[in-house]
């Protein structure tokens, strides 16, 4: 059994992530901004036996990241997974008419977000068999990536996959596995149906990688295939 945290779990790949794991028969802590609204969620923790529950967790807020942290207590976690996310839309956060309020809560939700997770959930994971971390980012973050961007939302994820090598480094004679990774072009509700691939399909990749990974992949930006994504 692989004890399993997950943020943003209420839709998208979050959730699809949290039933996944739930019906394999791991345990999951999911967290998300506001359980009561999360019905969906609510259902498979009902169904789960245990398996699953659900916790307030609001990632652009230290006091609320926390208190979920208090709520968990000391319970070793095995697989951290940062999948919480915004999305302002592209009309702003392009150069002719750029929303710097909504570039702030970007970057504080999907850069500081993360960080502030790790930093709290460490004890949590440095007591975990397996000792991995996976920031779900965006190939939108790559300086590979040449197509038109949202800048907010782009710069953000660029900046996670920074902020992940270099914990990856500072925690590498720990033992941690800290990868960013990007998931596929999803068909949530950011991306919406012009989007590659379903949300199942993604979580199963990101699944399968992440039971992959090693030690030598501490560090490296991954696709939800398996493979090293251009940097």
């Amino acid at each position: 059994m692989t004890r399993v945290l997950i943020t943003g779990s209420a839709r998208g790949i979050g959730f699809e992530l949290c039933r996944q794991y739930a019906e394999a028969g791991d345990r999951v802590y999911a967290t998300c901004r506001s359980p009561a609204k999360a019905t969906r969620l609510n259902a498979i923790a009902a169904a789960s036996q245990g398996r699953l529950t659900v916790h307030a967790m609001e990632v652009g807020n230290s006091t609320s990241v926390k208190t979920c942290r208090a709520e968990i207590g000391d319970t070793p976690i095995d697989v951290l997974i940062n999948n919480a996310g915004v999305w302002g839309g592209l009309d702003t956060q392009v150069f002719a008419n750029m929303d710097y309020d909504n570039w702030a809560h970007e970057l504080n939700v999907m850069a500081m977000g993360p960080f502030r997770v790790i930093q709290t959930f460490m004890p949590n994971v440095l007591a975990g068999r397996q000792k991995k971390i996976v920031t779900i980012s965006s190939q939108t973050g790559a300086h590979a990536y040449d197509h038109v961007i949202g800048y907010s939302y782009a710069s953000a994820k660029a900046a996670v996959n920074r902020l992940m090598t270099g914990l990856a480094t500072e925690f590498r004679e720990q033992g941690v596995i800290i990868v960013p990774m990007h998931p596929g072009w999803v068909k949530t509700e950011m991306a919406g149906d012009v989007a590659d691939i379903s949300p199942e399909e993604s979580a199963t990749g990101v699944r399968k990688t992440i039971a992959a990974m090693t030690f030598a992949d501490t560090g490296t930006f991954m696709k939800w295939t398996g493979d090293v994504h251009p940097w």
